[in-house]
């Protein structure tokens, strides 16, 4: 006996449902709760959480970010004001519509997405090392080190691979 495909995804999701352990009204509402999207793109990200990601190797992307979001930033590459609260979709859109490197990272480490650090990667370019991303974050030794060394990279850009991407999707 061939099953169709619809067919098919009703029994493996009846058969899901049913392993799960479900009963009485949480049972009635098992649908629609496996239905929901995995990861609700919700809350507030403040401006200086997303900017300690911020290593300048996007191509000015950080910048763009700003500039549509009307944050001010009269130096050209800093927020002005770093307490200011962001819709968390802005910062996604801010990293999937201009590639803001520090936008992806902040989504990254406050989602526990499984992508590749922006940060990291940056790193390894500028001083050659690898997993100082956690360090970087808090040791400003570790933060003017890397601007000493930043210079010799000048105006290289780093692509935004695929796989952050799709965990951004």
């Amino acid at each position: 006996m061939r099953l169709s495909r619809r067919q098919l995804f009703t029994a493996a999701g009846i058969t899901a449902f049913a392993s799960s352990g479900m009963t009485g009204s949480a049972q009635a509402n098992g649908p629609v709760a496996a239905a929901a999207p995995v990861r609700a793109w919700s809350g507030e990200i403040r401006v200086g959480d997303w900017e300690q990601y911020y290593l300048g190797l996007d191509g000015g992307a950080h910048q763009k970010a700003l500039r549509a979001l009307d944050i001010a930033h009269r130096d050209g590459v800093r927020a002005d004001e770093q307490n200011l609260m962001v819709p968390v979709e802005s910062v996604r859109r801010a990293a999937l519509e201009f590639g803001d490197h520090a936008a992806a990272d902040v989504l990254r480490d406050q989602f526990e997405l499984d992508s590749p650090s922006m940060l990291g990667r940056g790193l390894k370019l500028v001083l050659g090392q690898d997993g100082l991303e956690r360090r970087y974050l808090d040791d400003p030794a570790l933060q003017l080190r890397y601007i000493g060394y930043r210079r010799r990279v000048g105006r290289y850009t780093m692509p935004m691979p695929d796989a952050v991407r799709r965990a951004l999707a």
